[in-house]
């Protein structure tokens, strides 16, 4: 039972994180106005859109509103299902031993995520808590994954992996989950198209003298309507190019890991997927910019953005698995 809950709690997580991401390009971050329910009810009022519904000053968008309650729906049931996994492990449930630190650990920040996803709502899509909002998805994917890989037998056949190769491998790790933040604040203060349609120049330009630097990372007040975005056409343009830069440093970093890692034979099938993985996110980003940010192929972008991690995250476990449970 503990990794049938274990395997559904994972797929289920990977939903979440596809569903808050259409949510929050489909602009419904705020199609409930409260949480957790919807105007008062556990479901979308049954109105015409454009209805006031009494206490509430933004009118019923009904398409809005159940593309939010079924991210709800889905977050609450995974963190039922989180909290379910930690008594199986405290009770000692698993096949594989599992102390429960990390499934606590898990406990404690699926509760965060859940206040997340309230003051989302609450502080009205400010740019700062709905990135950490996807920061913590992710996070909560991956160490549902790092749970189902502790228990999987561990492998016969082991290599011994120099210092230096796993430094370059913590260190990709950690530029990748910061570009992944940087993705998420290009979502959340509405960025993506502040270079226009041009790729690999921005409105252009290869070095717009305009962009403003200064401003990119303005943490506003709280209280104030975040929707659609509050900085000006400079400050996002910088934005955006500091996330294509990103971009580029993460793909040299993969590249170097790739090629350090190459001569160990059992971790040939991981490095595959990741170029796999990173050769999608490439293309799906250019996409996002060529094409004006196509609703499909910007969730894929989330999405894949969260396979590579994954796929580094599986990496990672396999050559730590001997000195990390």
């Amino acid at each position: 039972m503990y990794i049938k809950t274990l395997s559904i709690a994972l797929v289920l997580a990977l939903i979440v994180v596809v569903l808050g991401a259409y949510t929050r390009l489909a602009d419904a971050g705020l199609g409930c106005p409260d949480w957790p329910g919807c105007y008062g009810q556990l479901v979308v009022p049954d109105v015409l859109d454009g209805t006031t519904v009494e206490g509430y000053d933004r009118p019923v968008e009904a398409a809005k509103g159940w593309k939010e309650m079924v991210h709800r729906y889905a977050a609450s049931t995974l963190g039922l299902l989180i909290v379910l996994l930690f008594f199986f492990a405290a009770f000692r449930k698993s096949p594989r031993p599992q102390p429960a630190g990390l499934p606590l650990f898990l406990v404690g920040l699926v509760i965060f995520q859940g206040l997340l996803g309230m003051w989302t709502v609450t502080e009205l899509v400010h740019p700062g808590i709905v990135s950490m909002h996807l920061i913590g998805g992710f996070s909560t994917t991956c160490l549902l994954l790092w749970l189902l890989l502790n228990q999987q037998p561990p492998s016969r056949h082991h290599q011994h992996v120099l210092k230096r190769h796993k430094l370059i491998l913590l260190v990709t790790v950690a530029l990748l989950s910061l570009q992944i933040f940087l993705g998420g604040w290009t979502s959340t203060n509405y960025a993506a198209l502040s270079c226009g349609e041009y790729f690999p120049t921005c409105l252009g330009e290869w070095w717009p003298a305009s962009m403003d630097f200064a401003n990119a990372f303005f943490w506003g007040p709280l209280g104030v309507d975040y929707e659609f975005g509050v900085l000006d056409h400079d400050s996002r343009s910088a934005i955006q190019m500091l996330h294509r830069i990103g971009a580029l440093i993460v793909t040299v970093a993969i590249a170097a890991l790739v090629v350090s890692l190459k001569n160990y034979p059992r971790l040939k099938t991981s490095l595959m997927l990741v170029m796999i993985m990173l050769a999608l996110q490439v293309v799906l980003g250019i996409l996002n910019v060529v094409l004006s940010l196509p609703i499909l192929i910007a969730v894929l972008h989330n999405a894949v953005a969260l396979g590579l991690l994954l796929s580094l995250v599986a990496l990672l476990h396999k050559i730590f698995r001997k000195t990390i449970n």
